[in-house]
């Protein structure tokens, strides 16, 4: 799977995964990376005429490379952790550079409900987090706990819904709620998360899926974000 998208920021999203069976369960590599492309470096302190003095360009790109296992221990539980390897870098900027690690452990619970079947979600991302930068500074990124529930019926289709909170004062929890429809590889999507609408569609033509999503972001831009994901299955 690989998708790229232009966040409200006007920073770059890439995201490139493989996943297949291996080891008794499913093993996942991938490849997430953020960048932001000729940002100006100003002075730390005004001049004489009180303005900052620009100092030069530089670009900031962030990546996470991912090993994932997940294994189904029966037909109703199964278990997953992500590891991740963090890199950052200011390109010219001294101390502008950082290395890091994080872990986060999930499980997944399958509960048949009459006919239909509701699964329950429960993750803990960046359980272990800790990042450290060139200027000997140590970042540490607070654990977020995660919690999703999915109801799936023959007719009309999927409803989820995902409560997350960060542990860290000060932070309130946010909520997500997403419907899907899907019947002879089509899919249609819609969904309510921060604030904003989200909508979407899928379509799965052979060894080939391809999603798209557009988000409404009125809060943190004026601009709304297109994403589009490519997939092969074989």
């Amino acid at each position: 799977t690989t998708m790229q998208t232009k966040l409200s920021t006007d920073a770059d999203h890439y995201y490139v995964s493989y996943v297949r069976p291996a080891l008794g369960g499913t093993i996942g590599v991938s490849w997430v990376q953020v960048g932001v492309g000729s940002l100006t470096q100003t002075s730390a302190e005004a001049d004489e005429h009180n303005e900052v003095v620009d100092l030069g360009i530089f670009s900031y790109y962030s990546n996470a490379y991912l090993l994932s296992y997940g294994k189904k221990i029966n037909e109703q539980v199964s278990f997953g952790v992500a590891a991740k390897y963090l890199t950052s870098d200011m390109y010219q900027i001294n101390g502008g550079q950082a290395y890091g690690y994080s872990i986060s452990p999930g499980i997944l619970i399958k509960l048949p409900v009459t006919s239909n079947q509701l699964t329950v979600g429960i993750k803990v991302d960046e359980l272990i987090n800790v990042q450290k930068w060139g200027t000997g500074s140590i970042e540490n990124v607070p654990p977020r706990v995660r919690l999703g529930l999915a109801y799936q019926m023959s007719n009309p289709g999927l409803f989820a819904l995902d409560v997350s909170q960060t542990m860290k004062s000060a932070y309130a929890p946010e909520a997500a709620l997403g419907y899907e429809w899907a019947k002879d590889g089509l899919s249609l999507r819609t969904g309510y998360a921060a604030g904003c609408l989200t909508a979407g569609a899928g379509f799965i033509s052979g060894h080939t899926r391809i999603d798209y999503a557009y988000i409404f972001q009125q809060v943190l831009s004026r601009d709304n974000v297109h994403r589009i994901s490519l997939s092969g299955i074989w």
